[in-house]
């Protein structure tokens, strides 16, 4: 079924992120701005959905005309077993944030890992990274840290999840005296209409806190581990990257980072 803009009788190409919750998302005022920059004829929408109804719901956008899209919590993992992974971060994660259909099927990468890759600095120690959280982003931020050499320490509430990490300690843990290289936040804590906490892990000095969050986009979390002399990767730059590296697996070129950051330029 083809969408056509009826004043030029063009086909709009369909373009999606599907989470639940969704309302918080910048990525259809992000990608719609970029389409128009770059004069593509194409629509982004938000798609509230849920892990039950996540394969009916791909099914009915592809028939739409939907072209490609982009996966929020709780989407990451639950959609592996209907998709072609196309890079070797999604087998290394065992989770996928963005889709490309391709004839009749969706191939899968992980932009999130690409992302974090690119803007993670080189550290001279190669000691501890912890990490907060055990969903789809925190699986691509441990695939990005093993692959530079760090040991990965995972901090869940539900430890049971966390099959994939290599040492897994309870959440009670994550504030035990332990020196961290790499604190990563990847828990909707923080997060606009979400609980917040009181105190963070924070790594040593000069180490690296990464904060998947960007709505706020100076956290708390943040915010003490810039007062500690860390070097910060904040929510929205992540954000802004991965996107950025969407395009390059729906339209073979990275989209328009210029555009991107005057777009949210208000929430930074």
């Amino acid at each position: 079924m083809a969408n056509r803009d009826e004043a030029s009788g063009k086909k709009i190409n369909l373009y999606a992120v599907f989470g639940k919750p969704i309302s918080h998302s910048l990525s259809p005022l992000l990608h719609n701005q970029a389409f128009q920059a770059r004069g593509r004829s194409a629509y982004y929408i938000p798609v509230e959905c849920g892990p039950e109804e996540a394969r009916e719901k791909l099914q009915a956008f592809r028939l739409l005309g939907g072209q490609g899209l982009n996966l929020t919590r709780p989407l990451k993992e639950v959609v592996l077993p209907w998709i072609t992974p196309t890079d070797l971060w999604v087998k290394a994660a065992g989770a996928a944030n963005t889709l490309v259909l391709n004839g009749d099927n969706w191939e899968a990468a992980n932009t999130d890992c690409e992302a974090l890759y690119r803007l993670l600095p080189s550290i001279q120690s190669r000691s501890d990274a912890l990490i907060l959280g055990a969903g789809g982003v925190a699986r691509a931020t441990a695939a990005v840290l093993s692959r530079r050499g760090f040991q990965v320490v995972v901090a869940a509430r539900r430890p049971g999840l966390c099959d994939w990490a290599s040492e897994v300690i309870s959440w009670e843990e994550r504030l035990a005296a332990r020196s961290w290289d790499v604190v990563v936040n990847a828990t909707p804590l923080g997060q606009l209409g979400e609980p917040d906490q009181e105190r963070w892990p924070l790594p040593v000095s000069r180490g690296v806190a990464v904060d998947w969050v960007y709505r706020p986009n100076n956290t708390r979390f943040i915010q003490a581990a810039r007062s500690r002399g860390a070097h910060v990767i904040d929510g929205m730059t992540l954000f802004m990257e991965q996107a950025a590296l969407a395009w390059l697996v729906w339209f073979g070129e990275e989209g328009p980072r210029g555009v991107m950051r005057e777009v949210v330029a208000p929430w930074r």
